[in-house]
């Protein structure tokens, strides 16, 4: 089947640092953190503020970063993961991504466990992404499910992870699927494709 191309980390940071400048800070995050816990569009709309864990220094090293909570099992309605699997956890853990731990504070900071994490309305992301990717001078405008795409492509292209750690990262339980989504090489492609300016 048709396989989503990934954009570049430095398309997406600029996009989000766009989305900054316009005071769409909401709108960043979500891209931000769509692309480093390689989220499914559906999935960053279902997460809660309580999905995301505050590193706890006191309780040793392996609690220091912040961890996002997936398909977190709280009752018999709750939704299992697309693989059907609940309470995935995805750490904040490389270094180049830990400049975002100040901005997931303050995303959570006084905020009620149950509000969504990224409250926007619907489509709204979706829109923003294409309208800052246009501005861009992106080709097609890019979707949100490129954002998955992107994660794993560029942890790859700079060997920030090998395919195992790709592969349980994204969740996936095959090699195919982890195929279909890890194309470093894409990266390079289309940072080259972009105009000069």
């Amino acid at each position: 089947g048709f396989s989503r191309l990934p954009l570049p980390w430095e398309v997406l940071a600029g996009a989000a640092m766009l989305m900054l400048s316009e005071g769409l800070w909401v709108e960043a995050m979500g891209v931000l953190i769509s692309v480093i816990f390689y989220l499914r569009p559906g999935e960053l709309v279902r997460l809660r503020v309580r999905s995301l864990v505050p590193p706890l220094l006191a309780a040793g090293a392996g609690h220091r970063h912040w961890t996002l909570i997936m398909h977190e099992q709280e009752n018999e309605n709750s939704k299992a993961s697309k693989t059907g699997v609940y309470d995935e956890s995805l750490i904040l853990d490389l270094d180049k991504y830990q400049f975002l731990a100040p901005a997931l504070a303050r995303l959570v900071a006084d905020r009620p466990p149950s509000a969504p994490l990224i409250d926007l309305p619907p489509g709204r992301l979706s829109h923003v992404l294409a309208s800052i990717g246009s501005r861009l001078g992106m080709k097609p405008s890019p979707l949100l499910y490129q954002l998955r795409h992107s994660g794993p492509s560029i942890d790859f292209a700079d060997q920030s992870r090998d395919l195992m750690g790709i592969e349980r990262r994204g969740r996936w339980r095959s090699d195919s699927s982890l195929r279909r989504y890890e194309k470093g090489a894409q990266i390079t492609k289309q940072l080259r494709a972009l105009p000069d300016n």
